[in-house]
């Protein structure tokens, strides 16, 4: 329906299980900026940043130029609610996936992967670097996105089955085709195809604990062990892809968006679940245990973690914060997608656009570990707490300090 619902009507519409609860972290209503969010991710301050392209499904010659951006979103008075807005960049062109790096924010600008620095630290990108270039573009949603980092700091994307990528780089060609993932290594400057498999759209890759990666096919009700497909293909061969692991009465599509649950503030029995976004028919999360099963994985539906009955609700990406709580990014579009409509369709919305924040009230929030600016000494006993967002960000932030620095610590720390 194009008609929208707001404030306390949009909240009615969700429903979360018993002992958790939603509240609305942020929306265009407060801040006109946060049109059609892609992504969301914090930074080592513990801020949450958003990709935002209301510019979708693409630039048409006449238009006004694009004007996507990446917002930075604080909580100042700590109340649950976004109360100030930073415009990091802007006059962007679909930047439908990024990832920190100690140099700068990396960012999908089709065809090409760049790098916005932030030199004088104003939170105002200063330069647009253009790293790697050659990505296949003209199917937008395809595009290199779902950006998350691997254990070594380097970052797996996502590429879709209709792009034909062929990407110089310091190391050769790097060629992509029917759908798969690259892994780039900012350290290196280096590009991998790590797997090509047949599958239409993955936007949605998560590591567990133990450094294993799992996607989604979201064109398709597939979730899938990443692994047994990292193998180096031919170009135009397809690597071979682990069994569905999503339940036969649970797969929906498409989905978008995945996360490991891994938060004191929730219930212990949840801890380790997979959850994943979805945006058209069931719309809302699923969330699933897993657990081994020979040399696999199998999974078992535990519950509903957050589902709508606002036909406008699009999930599409979700992070566990600082503080152990869940947020979760809404497209919130009357369409989706631009295969299913006109890219034309005048309901298509430009406009709207809802973050929201899913908490259980009766456990405490988890204290925010300290990591930006954070001794390295500090940083390394992060590695022992629980939450396996706080050891991706204390990760990061010790690939800030020299290396010698932190062997010289991390000897000691061992020791």
């Amino acid at each position: 329906t194009a008609e929208y619902l707001y404030g306390e009507d949009a909240l009615k519409s969700l429903t979360v299980p018993e002992g958790y609860k939603v509240e609305l972290f942020a929306s265009e209503k407060e801040f006109p900026n946060l049109a059609n969010p892609m992504q969301l991710s914090f930074d080592n301050k513990g801020r949450l940043w958003v990709a935002v392209m209301p510019t979708y499904p693409h630039y048409r010659p006449g238009d006004p130029m694009p004007n996507d951006k990446i917002l930075i979103y604080e909580d100042t008075d700590k109340d649950g609610k976004a109360d100030k807005e930073t415009v990091f960049a802007d006059h962007l062109h679909l930047p439908i996936g990024f990832e920190f790096a100690p140099e700068g924010v990396y960012v999908s600008q089709e065809p090409n992967l760049v790098l916005l620095r932030d030199a004088n630290g104003d939170d105002r990108a200063d330069s647009y670097e253009i790293v790697l270039g050659g990505f296949d573009s003209h199917d937008t949603h395809h595009a290199i996105s779902a950006y998350v980092a691997d254990p070594s700091g380097a970052f797996v994307m996502g590429e879709g089955v209709f792009l034909h990528s062929n990407v110089e780089t310091p190391y050769g060609a790097v060629r992509g085709v029917d759908g798969g993932f690259f892994r780039f290594s900012p350290q290196r400057t280096q590009l991998e195809r790590t797997a090509q498999l047949s599958i239409p759209n993955p936007w949605g890759i998560a590591f567990d604990r133990w450094g294993q990666d799992f996607f989604l096919h979201t064109s398709g009700t597939s979730m899938n062990w990443m692994l047994p497909g990292s193998v180096k293909a031919p170009y135009g061969a397809k690597t071979p892809s682990s069994p569905d692991l999503v339940p036969k009465e649970h797969r929906v599509r498409p989905t978008s968006g995945l996360e490991i649950l891994s938060s004191r503030h929730f219930p212990d029995e949840v801890q380790g679940d997979i959850m994943l976004c979805n945006a058209i028919g069931f719309l809302g999360i699923k969330q699933h245990a897993i657990e081994d099963e020979g040399t696999g994985y199998k999974t078992s539906f535990r519950q509903d973690m957050l589902r709508s009955t606002d036909g406008n609700f699009r999930p599409v990406d979700l992070e566990i914060a600082p503080d152990g709580s869940l947020y979760v990014v809404d497209w919130h579009n009357v369409l989706v997608g631009h295969m299913q409509h006109n890219a034309r369709d005048p309901l298509r919305d430009h406009v709207h656009g809802r973050i929201y924040r899913i908490t259980y009230p009766s456990r405490p929030l988890v204290e925010p570990a300290k990591v930006e600016g954070a001794p390295i000494a500090t940083l390394l006993e992060n590695l022992k707490l629980p939450e396996y967002r706080t050891r991706y960000r204390t990760k990061r932030e010790l690939r800030e300090h020299p290396t010698s620095e932190v062997l010289a610590a991390l000897k000691e720390w061992v020791g």
